[in-house]
């Protein structure tokens, strides 16, 4: 006679809870949980880093803004700090600033990794800030990461592919489980791309 096997018990709290087994999530889920791995990844090898979050609200990825509060409770005490910026400049520029830290005479994390998040009008808007950003690079400990939506309907895919080109490397997620391996791989990657700047700018 065979056992069964036992459920194991499932609640939607375990998206941002959960370090193993399978989880239920949103594609707005999957970006929060994402920005919870890259801080518990440090955490396990002894890094005391943070991450930082700033885009504009008012795009096809502004349900994210609204996730970050949802799930504030879990990411406050993993050292995930979401600021929404004024416009997409001043967002991308906060994002940028994050890789600075090393920068300053006392700090309390040894990097911060930046996540900026907008559509592709905004991307272009935020040109300017990104472009300098990615020349002068990410510190050891940091990273940026841009998580750029859109509408489906092709005039704003047009728009899309007019603002893909800003020497960043870069995933296109088909499924709700790329978004959190994919952006694990470009977090990684980016960490690989020294500053080429410092001191005084």
């Amino acid at each position: 006679m065979k056992t069964a096997t036992p459920l194991r018990e499932l609640s939607l709290e375990d998206r941002y809870t959960a370090v193993s087994g399978p989880i239920l999530l949103g594609g707005m889920q999957a970006l929060v949980r994402l920005m919870l791995d890259v801080r518990w990844l440090d955490a396990r090898r002894g890094f005391d880093t943070g991450v930082f979050v700033s885009g504009y609200p008012g795009s096809p990825l502004g349900g994210l803004d609204l996730e970050l509060h949802r799930a504030a409770r879990h990411l406050e005490p993993a050292g995930v700090v979401f600021r929404p910026g004024l416009n997409e400049e001043l967002a991308a520029t906060a994002v940028g600033g994050t890789q600075l830290l090393g920068e300053l005479p006392s700090t309390t994390k040894q990097g911060v990794t930046g996540f900026w998040y907008g559509k592709a009008p905004g991307l272009d808007r935020a040109a300017d800030a990104l472009r300098h950003s990615n020349f002068s690079g990410t510190a050891p400990l940091g990273g940026a990461v841009a998580l750029i939506g859109d509408d489906p309907p092709e005039p704003m895919d047009a728009c899309a592919r007019a603002g893909h080109d800003r020497g960043a490397a870069r995933a296109r997620a088909a499924r709700r489980g790329d978004v959190t391996a994919f952006g694990r791989v470009e977090w990684a990657e980016d960490r690989h791309r020294p500053r080429r700047l410092s001191g005084h700018r």
